[in-house]
């Protein structure tokens, strides 16, 4: 009977971690360049007071899926099509982003819409805010005017799932991590969209919560168990 409780108990903080995650995709649908968390189960046996039982952890996933590259027109909005992340400074250090929403300001430095500072591969290059609208290849180059002003940095890592996000919706690398050659071209006057279904959202949830449900039945009949056990006749 032990055991039941415990199985119960670990498979209704299964669902609730599950359900965090789905909640969090579905908040954030509208985000530019989101990619949609995911959860893994893992179980495992250990001994408890003498018993084998069954321990069941969660682990957060990130699904860095392509999504859909939708046109602007902007030419300061910028897409990835392919893995890699455009670069950004921050104060805690450079952080990376599929969110290309990016903006000039009075002293010509691009910017995100949290106002940091894109990175730059090599010198960081200057725009005139007041001069032609930008030019954007697929490798990143930057030019203006007729003249090249130079290249935003592009990186990526050879095991995307150890980034975390950071509270600017960045991404940021564990110390150690391995960057790798992207496979990223730049996309000018796109932006992404976000790889998150709706759909696919609310049917995961329906799921989530009838498990959870399941989970609470079976307690209860445990705890009902337990009563007619302890009662005295």
């Amino acid at each position: 009977m032990n055991e039941g409780l415990f199985s119960a108990v670990s498979a209704m903080q299964t669902a609730e971690r599950q359900l965090d995650a789905v909640a969090t995709n579905l908040a954030n649908l509208g985000t530019v360049g989101y990619k949609r968390l995911g959860s893994s189960t893992n179980s495992f046996a250990r001994v408890l007071e003498g018993a084998v039982q069954e321990q069941v952890t969660t682990r957060t996933a990130i699904d860095f899926s392509q999504g859909e590259l939708r046109h602007t027109g902007l030419d300061t909005d910028l897409a990835l099509e392919g893995a890699g992340f455009f670069a950004v400074e921050t104060p805690e250090g450079e952080a990376y982003t599929r969110d290309g929403r990016f903006r000039k300001d009075e002293n010509g430095t691009l910017l995100t819409q949290d106002g940091f500072p894109v990175a730059w591969d090599g010198p960081r290059g200057t725009i005139d805010p007041s001069g032609e609208p930008l030019s954007v290849d697929g490798e990143g180059r930057l030019w203006q005017d007729g003249s090249e002003v130079g290249a935003l940095k592009i990186a990526h890592f050879a095991d995307p799932n150890l980034l975390r996000p950071d509270p600017y919706g960045n991404w940021r690398p564990p110390a150690g991590a391995i960057e790798a050659p992207h496979e990223a071209k730049v996309k000018q006057g796109y932006l992404e969209s976000t790889n998150v279904s709706a759909i696919e959202e609310m049917v995961s949830m329906i799921a989530i919560q009838r498990r959870f449900e399941a989970s609470t039945r079976a307690m209860s009949l445990i705890e009902q168990s337990y009563r007619r056990l302890i009662q005295p006749r």
